[in-house]
């Protein structure tokens, strides 16, 4: 799901509304449903109403899309409702608490812990879906205290995107090491670029989505062997907090992230090289036409760690609501959406990658060779845990990694203060 931490705010002050009056503990939340759904659906065709909300792009091409479910259900009608990501907490909390909510729900895969702690989701029925048919990283995201509140609808990770004439021209190939992306970086300076690298800086451009990889490649992993509280004050943190100093430090990343001028930075040369998910290939296809990102942009799995090589992952679920009018034809059409050949169409409709592994045995993904770069990541990636509290400390992480990078502080220090937050935090459950 491509979404700033702006819009995820909003629902973190709905959350702390909902859970002054209470709601937070409902017999419906996250800790209080850790045995999972007795809930079956059976085979018969699905029949009445459904509604569901979708966000974005989905949202405008879902409706389309699943007359193919009610071709096959042919008592059953699909109402989609589509919703600026932006209004999605908001209207998702309001719902809960008026008791008005449709039936079913688009998730972006960062909104699951706030949507579970509202006690708003059901579990996901047994035997609905097989959670080990899904990328690996995408099924874990749905899981909330234990339980399963989504079935995985698409993915999208990032990958390692440079300009492959000027990296030519530098003498470099393609870095498949942190020590290797140094020296790329400082290769495409020392032929011209102003910058090596571009990083995300600080709360506003989401920099834990580099950051949280690098700790993980580090060896590093967010929650304690138990579950059960973060573990982040470690040298696995200082490593990957003193990793994405250097860039900056260093002069191969400017301190000022991204900003406005991220792609115009890339096609001019300036700064050729950035960690990104698929989408950038149309973004660059439109700013400079398809001939000239097939002949100058490369794109290949992000740099390895000592641990492993791990990257972002994101996309989007598919939940149904805890007090869902059609919860039986909802689920259904979830289980529709989660087949390999409807996957496949999604595919085709929306170029959105498919969360169902099987689902990427198809001649269009497997003779793309961006595509392939994207399945090959996709077997080495890292979510954020689901839990309430971690948006709170994915900024403060932010925080203290733009001080390192500032010369401020220590990644000691930083290590530190980032496990102190996450200790006065706890799990948010």
């Amino acid at each position: 799901m491509k979404l700033g931490r702006k819009a995820v705010a909003i629902g973190v002050v709905g959350l702390l509304a909902l859970t002054a009056c209470g709601r937070a503990d409902d017999d419906s939340t996250g800790g209080e449903s850790a045995a999972g759904s007795t809930t079956t659906v059976d085979d018969s065709p699905a029949e009445g109403d459904i509604t569901i909300w979708a966000m974005g792009e989905e949202g405008e091409k879902l409706p389309d899309f699943v007359q193919g479910f009610t071709e096959e259900n042919p008592d059953a009608n699909v109402e989609v409702t589509t919703i600026p990501w932006a209004d999605v907490m908001t209207k998702f909390q309001t719902a809960v608490a008026a008791g008005t909510v449709p039936d079913a729900i688009m998730i972006g895969s960062s909104f699951m812990p706030t949507m579970v702690a509202t006690g708003g989701l059901a579990p996901v029925p047994d035997g609905l879906v097989d959670s080990a048919d899904f990328v690996e990283g995408a099924a874990a995201s749905t899981v909330a205290d234990g339980v399963d509140y989504g079935v995985p609808w698409y993915v999208e990770t990032r990958v390692l995107y440079y300009r492959s004439d000027l990296a030519k021209a530098a003498g470099v190939e393609a870095p498949t090491s942190w020590e290797e992306l140094t020296s790329f970086a400082e290769a495409m300076k020392a032929n011209g670029s102003t910058y090596g690298l571009q990083l995300p800086m600080g709360d506003a451009e989401d920099s834990t989505q580099v950051i949280l990889p690098f700790y993980s490649q580090a060896g590093g992993s967010v929650l304690n062997e138990a579950g059960d509280a973060f573990d982040l004050d470690n040298q696995a943190m200082v490593d990957a907090l003193d990793y994405y100093a250097s860039f900056f430090t260093e002069g191969l990343s400017p301190l000022s992230g991204y900003g406005d001028s991220q792609n115009s930075a890339f096609v001019d040369g300036s700064d050729p090289a950035f960690i990104s998910g698929p989408w950038m290939v149309n973004v660059l296809a439109d700013l400079q036409g398809e001939d000239w990102v097939e002949q100058n942009v490369a794109t290949v799995p992000v740099p390895a760690g000592s641990a492993n090589n791990d990257s972002y992952i994101g996309g989007a679920h598919l939940g149904v609501f805890a007090e869902a009018k059609n919860a039986d034809g909802a689920w259904k059409l979830v289980r529709w959406l989660a087949q390999p050949e409807t996957q496949q169409a999604w595919f085709d409709a929306t170029s959105d990658l498919p969360a169902l592994t099987t689902a990427w045995d198809y001649e269009p993904l497997t003779s793309n060779p961006r595509t392939q770069v994207l399945q090959e990541q996709l077997e080495n990636t890292i979510a954020p845990p689901t839990v309430p509290s971690w948006d709170e400390l994915s900024a403060t992480i932010e925080t203290e990694a733009e001080k390192v990078a500032n010369g401020q502080v220590t990644s000691e220090d930083a290590a530190k203060a980032i496990q102190a937050k996450a200790d006065t935090l706890g799990l948010g459950w």
